[in-house]
């Protein structure tokens, strides 16, 4: 079956955090779901309110993850597991970013690949993983406005239900969804 990736952006901690529980809930995985941040305090918070505690790197989370693990111990606990849903925690540099908070599979992809030295940055590491240029063009921008984004690989028989969850829990990106996830969601809504 062919791999999908969707995104789901957004502007708060509870968000955030309710949208990777339910996901992890519907038996996604750790090696499904990849989060970046700009705003370390949104880290901090996400990484308080699930009582989970990254900066002693407990489990080995994020042993593969080369530099830019050092780098998120450094800095005071960096995204974390999210209730264990994600791995591979770093702190990167992205050219035309900044500092960004980043774990789950793609973050090792970034930190392994040597971003931080211009290695293709965000887009390079999203394109890389099956998404389109423009929807990773999209992606980094709002990245740069500070939003939180979830990104989950996931097959075209699950993708409905990260579409749902996103929509549900107010990602501000419905404007790149397929009109019938978007319709579908919002038609349950009203019933």
């Amino acid at each position: 079956m062919e791999k999908k990736i969707i995104g789901g952006v957004f502007s708060h901690v509870g968000d955030t955090e309710r949208a990777i529980q339910q996901l992890k809930e519907q038996g996604f995985e750790a090696k499904d779901i990849s989060v970046f941040a700009k705003d370390k305090n949104k880290v901090n918070v996400i990484e308080d309110e699930t009582g989970t505690q990254v900066t002693s790197n407990k489990g080995g989370r994020g042993k593969n993850s080369g530099k830019g693990a050092g780098l998120g111990a450094a800095s005071g606990g960096v995204l974390g597991g999210l209730t264990g849903l994600v791995t591979g925690l770093g702190l990167l540099t992205i050219p035309g970013i900044g500092q960004l908070a980043a774990a789950g599979p793609l973050a090792a992809t970034l930190t392994g690949a040597g971003v931080g030295a211009g290695g293709g940055g965000i887009v390079g590491a999203l394109v890389g993983a099956g998404m389109s240029e423009e929807d990773a063009k999209q992606y980094e921008k709002y990245l740069k406005d500070g939003k939180t984004i979830v990104i989950v690989e996931t097959d075209q028989k699950h993708e409905d239900k990260v579409y749902r969850t996103f929509l549900s829990n107010k990602t501000e990106n419905e404007n790149m969804y397929p009109r019938e996830a978007v319709q579908e969601e919002t038609s349950s809504h009203r019933r």
